[in-house]
């Protein structure tokens, strides 16, 4: 029998720059959405994730699409 692996849960992660700490070392923030669709398509998190990037002021350095699945024999 094959395995099959059912999406269970999609989170959206951006990272950005955050200014320097007191060691002159570049901070980065990171702010994570769940509840995110798990059929939404990367270019649809992709343009979400550019409109944050206007809310916060910032430029993104990162945008992470994080899947989880439950794998199940089929």
């Amino acid at each position: 029998m094959a395995a099959k692996a059912t999406k269970l849960e999609t989170v959206m992660i951006l990272k950005y720059p955050d200014g320097v700490d007191k060691n002159g070392k570049e901070v980065i923030k990171k702010q994570s959405f769940s509840k995110i669709k798990t059929s939404a398509a990367d270019q649809d998190l992709f343009d979400v994730a550019k409109e944050f990037e206007k809310l916060l002021g910032r430029t993104l350095d990162e945008l992470i699409r994080e899947d989880q699945s439950g794998i199940t024999n089929a």
